[in-house]
């Protein structure tokens, strides 16, 4: 029987978040096993440089594992929720990484089903989200959001990546600082309680055995 395996990802410190960064933080004190349903899953958590070099190393590495969900964490220092977000850009991306290094074109290249529409601006998951945020809103007293503001760094760079290779089994969360208001342990169960709610989804829509 194949490997069940759900990968998480957070991101290492940058500008404004030398010291730590919250996603990481959170993505850190996960389990590494992840038990749901009748299955267990291997939690695989990967601390990610904020450099388009290591994005673009990663992702590959990601997918061969053949994961069954792939979750990424970020951190953003002006919201007070965890947000879901559902798409990511494929232009915009002039900002210089934490090597201050930039890409050689704002405009992304994708490779996946989208490759051959030059005209295409945004990849979307195809995670039901508001489904997701609302029933955590209920069962939980963290504050989930939905968001279509993952920005143009290294968040919306890694989403995009990972939407072009399958949007089916790919999520980004944004996160606040720590405790602003949520610790890291919050922050990581309401990561946790996001895992499988999507999990849920998946054999519903028959995209996982």
């Amino acid at each position: 029987m194949p490997q069940k395996i759900v990968i998480v990802t957070g991101f290492g410190p940058f500008v404004g978040h030398e010291e730590r960064n919250a996603s990481w933080e959170a993505v850190n004190l996960l389990p590494d096993v992840f038990p749901f349903r009748k299955d267990t899953y291997e939690l695989r958590k990967y601390k990610v440089p904020v450099t388009y070099a290591e994005v673009d190393r990663i992702v590959p590495h990601i997918w061969n594992q053949q994961p069954d969900l792939v979750v990424h964490v970020g951190v953003h220092g002006q919201i007070h929720t965890i947000n879901l977000e559902h798409c990511s850009y494929t232009s915009g991306y002039c900002k210089p990484d934490f090597a201050k290094r930039c890409l050689p074109c704002d405009k992304i290249t994708l490779s996946g089903k989208h490759a051959a529409e030059p005209e295409c601006t945004m990849l979307k998951t195809n995670l039901d989200i508001e489904r997701i945020a609302k029933e955590l809103n209920l069962e939980t007293n963290v504050q989930c959001c939905c968001s279509t503001e993952v920005g143009n760094y290294l968040c919306g760079y890694i989403y995009l990546k990972s939407l072009d290779v399958n949007p089916d089994r790919t999520l980004f969360i944004h996160v606040p600082k720590v405790d602003e208001p949520y610790s890291s342990e919050q922050t990581m169960a309401t990561i946790y309680n996001v895992i499988g709610k999507c999990l849920e989804q998946l054999p519903a829509e028959r995209k996982l055995p």
